[in-house]
């Protein structure tokens, strides 16, 4: 039987007997909720493999600073050190040319962030860039096997990088989760 004909095909699916899967549930959890203060004048935006994109509503120089939300579910036993190193790990083996500047834990409200400045090399144009990186923790439900790590990537120009430096630190200075 081919695909399309499966896909015409009437089923029926008993539920007796099976557990159901609801989404989000206690069970199966979704990004926990927060809440954020964007740069003035910054739009927020959808972005592949990310919760989401926040980024200058015009270009300087051909290039929109930005900064990504991401979000990995991981093994509760992850400590911020740990996730650090593994996500130093990837963005070497993805830029080689990825050079760390400055890294350091600040506390912000409640978050307690890991923050890695980076310059790299763009792998499409080669153009020079700086990153900031921010790590930190979602606070863990009771009994929780996993922890949800998120990680605030904001790149810019290493140029600009000066000017929106302050602005994704206040960003991430404002998060909170609820």
């Amino acid at each position: 039987m081919s695909l399309a004909e499966l896909t015409r095909t009437p089923t029926e699916s008993p539920t007796t007997g099976h557990q159901v899967v609801v989404f989000p549930s206690r069970l199966v959890r979704p990004v926990p909720p927060f809440v954020f203060a964007t740069p003035r004048g910054w739009v927020v935006d959808e972005a592949p493999g990310a919760v989401l994109a926040v980024r200058a509503e015009v270009a300087v120089d051909d290039f929109w600073s930005n900064a990504l939300l991401l979000h990995d579910r991981v093994a509760g036993a992850v400590d911020l050190q740990a996730a650090a190193t593994a996500s130093w790990g990837r963005l070497v083996a993805d830029a080689p040319s990825a050079t760390l500047k400055m890294e350091r834990v600040a506390k912000f409200g409640a978050n307690v962030v890991y923050l890695r400045g980076v310059e790299l090399d763009a792998a499409q144009s080669g153009r020079r860039l700086a990153q900031l990186h921010a790590l930190f923790f979602a606070p863990v439900p009771t009994g929780a096997k996993t922890a949800d790590l998120l990680q605030f990537v904001a790149t810019s120009t290493t140029d600009q990088m000066g000017v929106v430096g302050q602005l994704f630190v206040d960003m991430i200075a404002t998060f909170r989760f609820t």
